[in-house]
């Protein structure tokens, strides 16, 4: 497994309507190694809590934790954030599925560098990176989509799937993968100089149409 998966975890509490909390932890890829997987084990069985979520943004989320026992299941997970960092939901690719086309999970870790270096944004931003046109990684209706074709990537811009679900604007096809993130870039520029406060990008392109996304990233 890739040694960037560390066995240490972060932790965002979020509160629930019964009143009491989850613990969101991100991973990187969704991966995990047996030092991670052992330290949640353990602290489900000495808190009895029995639920654990595997999330569509490839993140666990450890649910039904009393609010007296929050901080001690925090300190038996690792370190309590105030916010969950951005990530990219990736599939397999090409190195393990026998229909991907290219390289999903390192094209995932280039894509989130560049959203790192490029923020801050309006409102977050989730992505998805997909080794073929299956789009296991939901590329369709993700701010940022990536498919892996035969000669490159398809790129795409806007989609959402929160209450007004729509799919992304494909900006670019059969682009190398250098070509694709300097494409993913212009388009990033214009959410940040375009969009409002806490407005998705799929909101900025229904505000202001496809055309006006296509000629910005010319």
């Amino acid at each position: 497994m890739d040694n960037i998966v560390a066995e240490s975890l972060t932790a965002m509490p979020v509160e629930r309507k019964d009143g009491t909390y989850a613990l969101r932890i991100p991973l990187n890829q969704g991966q995990m190694n047996p030092g991670m997987l052992k330290t949640v084990m353990e602290t489900m069985t000495k808190f009895n809590l029995t639920s654990l979520r595997v999330t569509t943004g490839q993140r666990l989320n450890l649910e039904g934790i009393p609010k007296d026992k929050l901080e001690e299941v925090v300190a038996s997970l690792g370190t309590k954030i105030d916010k969950v960092p951005p990530t990219v939901g990736v599939c397999t690719g090409v190195g393990v599925c026998k229909y991907g086309m290219q390289d999903s999970r390192g094209m995932g870790k280039k894509l989130l560098e560049v959203i790192k270096q490029n923020g801050p944004y309006p409102f977050k931003i989730k992505s998805g990176v997909s080794g073929c046109k299956i789009a296991c990684g939901f590329s369709h209706v993700r701010d940022i989509g990536l498919v892996g074709t035969p000669k490159g990537w398809d790129v795409l811009f806007g989609g959402g799937a929160a209450r007004n679900v729509r799919a992304g604007v494909k900006i670019g096809t059969k682009l190398s993968g250098d070509e694709a993130l300097a494409l993913i870039e212009k388009a990033l520029d214009f959410y940040k100089e375009n969009g409002r406060k806490r407005e998705r990008i799929s909101g900025l392109v229904d505000r202001l149409g496809e055309e006006a996304l296509l000629e910005a990233v010319k």
